[in-house]
């Protein structure tokens, strides 16, 4: 349990500290959740902090990423030194999880953080994962709010403010 959690917390110590977090702007994603891993993983859940943080400086990005510059930092609240910073996912990201053709009525947004990423989308929704084959994964997001940590597994954020 203590091992999956410090898993979760080595993958935001990955990426590197964004420490300017003076800047606050109001945004769907700002706010205080509580994460808890999902699959019955017997693993400790924890508070994070999803903020907006400054705008990338698109002369440090590789020319894909230049197109959107916006930037958050998630953090464990009881460990603020320890963040990750988050971007939108790109395109190709939502085709290569095999959500480039998802219904018309279901809209996902995704944040990424290269060794983890979060999406939102309606609360109740099933997300099924890869490409279409027999075994294809899915996950129910109760919360609409979801996420997976390589290695680690999936996780559900219940927003708390």
């Amino acid at each position: 349990m203590r091992r999956c959690l410090a898993g979760l917390l080595c993958g935001l110590s990955l990426v590197p500290f964004n420490a300017s977090l003076a800047t606050q702007h109001d945004d769907v994603w700002d706010g205080l959740y509580r994460l808890e891993w999902v699959g019955g993983q017997e693993r400790q859940g924890a508070d994070m902090r999803i903020e907006q943080a400054p705008n990338a400086d698109p002369t440090e990005l590789v020319e894909k990423y230049r197109s959107d510059l916006t930037r958050w930092t998630m953090l464990q609240v009881d460990a603020p030194r320890e963040s990750t910073t988050l971007r939108r996912f790109l395109p190709a990201e939502y085709e290569g999880w095999g959500w480039d053709d998802l219904p018309k009525d279901v809209r996902i947004e995704c944040l990424d953080a290269s060794r983890m990423f979060v999406c939102k989308t309606a609360p109740g929704t099933t997300i099924s994962f890869g490409p279409d084959r027999p075994n294809r994964e899915t996950l129910v997001a109760k919360t609409g709010i979801f996420g997976v940590v390589l290695h680690a597994g999936a996780f559900e954020l219940k927003k708390l403010d």
